[in-house]
């Protein structure tokens, strides 16, 4: 019994002496974790010699010019035929033209299309044989009246109750001094770039001192209340009304104050 009374003894001290040696161990561990803590924040500080911050402006434009485009085709069995619709269907787009734009509208006609078509046999081949062909002309209509421009994508639709096989595609609208605007927005981009940066400083204890760097995001032409981005730019042309959008991103040098 006695025996048995010294191994529980000795097992007891040994247990005793492993957790002094573990506490001892994880207050050594402790203490360098925040000793490497402690060194990473003083690094941190010490490097903490700048700010970089993103500015933001926006402007609303009015397009001052505006395209319209339309595609008139015919499907015939046969060639000479199929041109002489076209001609026909062709007459009746100029004269829509002309009615609602005016005689000095800029309008561009181009050249007539051909597609020869062939029969397709069973599982899709085609035969060789011809089936008919496919004439097409494109037409195009610019003009700084952008109601104008819209008046003439509504009355080319109409024309297809008459008969006209006519594509006519949604109007486009453009702003012609866009630099002049960029330029603006860059300025204020900036001047909104300061303004967070002083902000920030003003709450982290320091002052902001001189410009290290500015770059220039790309500019986002989209509709009004648009949330869309595009990596390279957008330039939104569906609409008469559209906003400018500008980023830049600044660096200051900063100190404690």
């Amino acid at each position: 019994m006695r025996h048995d009374g010294t191994v529980l003894h000795a097992q007891r001290g040994a247990t005793t002496v492993g957790m002094l040696l573990l506490g001892l161990t994880l207050a050594t561990g402790l203490v360098l974790s925040a000793a490497v803590v402690s060194r990473s924040l003083e690094r941190i500080k010490l490097a903490g010699d700048k700010i970089m911050v993103k500015g933001y402006a926006e402007e609303k434009v009015v397009s001052d010019a505006g395209m319209w485009r339309g595609t008139v085709s015919v499907r015939a069995a046969d060639l000479q035929a199929g041109y002489r619709e076209l001609e026909q269907d062709s007459a009746r787009v100029m004269q829509m033209l002309k009615t609602t734009a005016g005689e000095g509208a800029s309008v561009s006609v181009a050249p007539v299309t051909t597609r020869t078509v062939y029969e397709t046999g069973p599982g899709g081949v085609q035969t060789g044989r011809v089936a008919g062909y496919e004439l097409e002309r494109a037409y195009e209509l610019t003009s700084n009246d952008v109601k104008l421009i819209g008046r003439i994508a509504g009355e080319a639709s109409s024309l297809i109750s008459d008969g006209v096989n006519i594509n006519s595609w949604p109007p486009q609208y453009f702003f012609g001094n866009l630099n002049a605007v960029k330029v603006r927005l860059i300025g204020a981009a900036t001047r909104d770039a300061q303004l967070r940066a002083e902000q920030f400083a003003s709450n982290s204890g320091v002052t902001v001192g001189p410009l290290r760097s500015a770059s220039q995001g790309v500019f986002q032409i989209t509709r009004p209340n648009s949330t869309e981005t595009a990596d390279y730019g957008s330039y939104d042309t569906s609409t008469v009304e559209k906003v400018v959008k500008a980023v830049v991103t600044v660096e200051y040098s900063v100190a404690r104050k």
